[in-house]
């Protein structure tokens, strides 16, 4: 467990506390308005009709922010300060969605579109990757730990409730019968989060970042590589812990054809988009806060535990609508509205699994090799969102129920590896 705060962190506390929830919550109503499960994967789906280059959009979106971190922790270990890296991040990440913004307005065709979104996502999600290690390093400096699943799960709600009405704003501006023709309405959205984001990413500059003790110099590349490898077999949980995480990640191939199912098979349109989203929204105002009460009172084990359930659930969910849609030929009508039930589990399960995953990681990461815990859980995290494009070409290959399939699969062997995990905190207190 990560040790007493410093004297200069329990001093800022409270502004850090506070300048956290901000961003946190201007980052998810940006976030919502370019939801990558839902937004980023329609727009995709209007671009290109390849199950593959579709089947992209999440293992760059989520496996850019991840895979770099590896990289530079070895870059960040042998500094007393990380917020600077953050900031330098921040300016070009924006960028990317005024750009893509631009593009929107300004270029009608399809491919050329195609292009740029997806280079355009690759460098904000690259960027996020290299400030997301310099985020957590400074949280864990900054907040306690038993009261970093309410800080979460605070910022996780403030921002369900913005995004609330981010969802709203999806789906009218989707809407087509509101006179904004497809792709400028996307351009509404990528201006709109481009806006927001900047916002959000001003707040957390603000943060005073507490100081503690470091390497005396940055590692090479080729030495912190060298020390990650072993830390596996050093560190039997963290190894228990990098696998579970491998298999529930995985497991996301199957998270942009859902969209993609409803869209194909039961004919929903694009307003259907923002629908969706409220539902996922309000499940994740509902779920973030008890999520994060888990985590503070129960720990984060068991939370992985819970949200690795959820998580098997919602293919699964995927797989049974349209069955029972088939058989009660009544309900065939209201499918496309019951199928939300899967985007509400997909929305609790990914609350559980951000508050679960980052916070049993901060916990267990010794303070001198956080920034390589960290590094090395999320590098791997990002590998295996990149090899889970594979997804695509097995939704072309055997379908898309066979895709739900493989993916309740590897929920359910993350599910039995998380069982296997201890609880760091009862062994301190042993």
């Amino acid at each position: 467990m990560a040790p007493t705060l410093s004297a200069a962190a329990q001093r800022h506390l409270r502004r850090n506390f506070s300048l956290g929830l901000v961003n946190g919550a201007l980052f998810n109503l940006s976030s919502s308005l370019l939801d990558p499960s839902l937004v980023l994967t329609w727009l995709a789906s209007q671009l290109t009709s390849s199950n593959f280059l579709i089947g992209l959009v999440m293992p760059i979106n989520q496996g850019g922010w991840f895979l770099p971190q590896l990289l530079v922790s070895g870059y960040l270990q042998g500094r007393k300060r990380k917020l600077p890296l953050y900031v330098a991040m921040s300016a070009p990440r924006a960028l990317c969605w005024a750009l893509m913004a631009l593009a929107l307005f300004l270029i009608a065709d399809r491919t050329v579109l195609l292009i740029l979104f997806y280079t355009l996502l690759t460098v904000y999600s690259l960027g996020g990757g290299v400030a997301g290690l310099s985020f957590l390093d400074i949280i864990a400096k900054a907040i306690p730990s038993t009261r970093r699943g309410s800080f979460f799960g605070w910022r996780r709600f403030l921002g369900g409730i913005l995004a609330l009405g981010g969802s709203l704003v999806v789906q009218y501006v989707l809407d087509e019968r509101r006179g904004l023709a497809f792709p400028h309405n996307f351009g509404v959205l990528f201006f709109l989060s481009f806006l927001i984001m900047s916002a959000a990413m001003i707040s957390f500059g603000l943060f005073v970042e507490p100081v503690e003790p470091v390497l005396n110099k940055s590692v090479a590349l080729l030495g912190q590589m060298k020390r990650a490898l072993h830390l596996p077999r050093r560190d039997a949980n963290y190894g228990r812990f990098l696998a579970a995480r491998v298999l529930a990640t995985a497991a996301g191939m199957a998270t942009p054809f859902y969209i993609v199912y409803a869209k194909r098979a039961l004919g929903v349109s694009a307003s259907m988009v923002g629908v969706y989203l409220a539902w996922a929204t309000l499940a994740g105002i509902a779920s973030t806060l008890v999520w994060g009460q888990i985590s503070d009172r129960r720990g984060n084990r068991r939370l992985i535990l819970l949200a690795s359930l959820v998580g098997l659930a919602t293919p699964l969910a995927a797989l049974s609508i349209p069955l029972l849609a088939s058989w009660q030929p009544s309900l065939a009508a209201q499918a496309s509205h019951a199928f939300a039930v899967v985007f509400v589990l997909l929305s609790i399960f990914g609350m559980g699994l951000m508050t679960g995953y980052h916070n049993y990681l901060l916990d267990i990461a010794p303070v001198a090799d956080r920034p390589l815990y960290i590094g090395l859980a999320n590098t791997l995290t990002g590998l295996t969102m990149l090899a889970s494009a594979v997804g695509g070409l097995i939704a072309d290959l055997a379908g898309l129920a066979a895709l739900f399939w493989v993916a309740a699969a590897f929920y359910a062997g993350a599910l039995l590896l998380a069982g296997k995990l201890r609880e760091p905190r009862e062994t301190i207190r042993a």
